[in-house]
């Protein structure tokens, strides 16, 4: 169990250097090698910082280490990987038709309209008769939708990321309390009694 303050567990590290670097990447235009080097020195910046602060709480290096690597190794290349797919698609305007201007609104509202005549003429049930209505009402607010499915997506993607590194972070056992000491690599051999007759 970890004793230290919540904001000096990797989960929480991570979802602070994650918010920090969403902040700066917004800034950039186009995603490169150099853009992660600048955010990877922004992340640096960051757990130099928190670790002045933790060192102010704990004299543990051995733990801020073995916190601080997971969060460079293991936190921080899977946020690139994510920040870089959205970030390609912020640049694409969400790969929305025309960037959901007008014209494509209404080119959606029409063709729901067509959509919805279509299915009038048809012999129908008339439970299918409010599809024509939702056809030419949904139709221009589709690219709204599609841009905030794409940001919900990204914004899961991100809290997955940190409730993985909690998870990393269990199954490592990243943290020894201090004063336990951890086995020896000289620690006499556990005799085999098994073998003994």
């Amino acid at each position: 169990m970890n004793v230290y303050p919540t904001q000096y567990q990797l989960a929480e590290l991570t979802a602070h250097v994650v918010a920090l670097l969403e902040r700066r990447r917004l800034a950039f235009d186009d995603w490169s090698q150099a853009v992660e080097a600048t955010l990877r020195s922004e992340a640096l910046t960051a757990l130099d910082e928190a670790g002045r602060q933790f060192r102010e709480v704990a004299d543990d290096p051995g733990y801020w280490k073995r916190v601080t690597e997971q969060l460079l190794t293991v936190a921080l290349p899977r946020y690139f990987r994510v920040a870089r797919e959205q970030h390609g698609l912020e640049r694409r305007r969400y790969d929305v038709w025309r960037g959901g201007d007008v014209l494509s609104r209404a080119a959606y509202a029409i063709g729901g309209l067509l959509v919805g005549v279509l299915v009038l003429r048809t012999a129908l049930p008339d439970w299918l008769e409010p599809i024509p209505l939702a056809f030419f009402i949904g139709g221009p607010v589709l690219p709204d939708a599609q841009v905030w499915l794409a940001k919900r997506r990204y914004a899961r993607q991100l809290a997955e990321l940190v409730e993985e590194m909690r998870l990393e972070a269990a199954d490592r056992g990243a943290y020894t309390p201090l004063g336990l000491e951890e086995p020896s690599a000289e620690a006499p051999a556990v005799e085999d009694r098994s073998k003994v007759r």
